[in-house]
């Protein structure tokens, strides 16, 4: 019986919680605390690093060439 009882209030407490928190907002709702003009600075570095990157790849030669492909190789097998 006393199982029922605390099962019982812990249901009633679960669904006022919940009830409560889907109550609308009064009008005007209030703003998140702190500025919102604010320059984001991670899309600045990102973008920075984007350019410095396709300038270093645009003049960079290939890693290996076909000639090199052609010299090379497998480690397996004898010789």
């Amino acid at each position: 019986m006393t199982t029922a009882l605390v099962l019982t209030a812990l249901l009633a407490l679960l669904v006022y919680g919940l009830d409560r928190n889907n109550l609308p907002q009064p009008q005007p709702r209030p703003r998140l605390a702190g500025s919102t003009d604010v320059e984001d600075r991670d899309t600045a570095r990102v973008v920075a690093d984007l350019r410095a990157t396709r300038a270093v790849t645009r003049h960079r030669r290939p890693a290996t060439t076909a000639r090199r492909e052609a010299r090379v190789r497998l480690a397996i097998g004898s010789r």
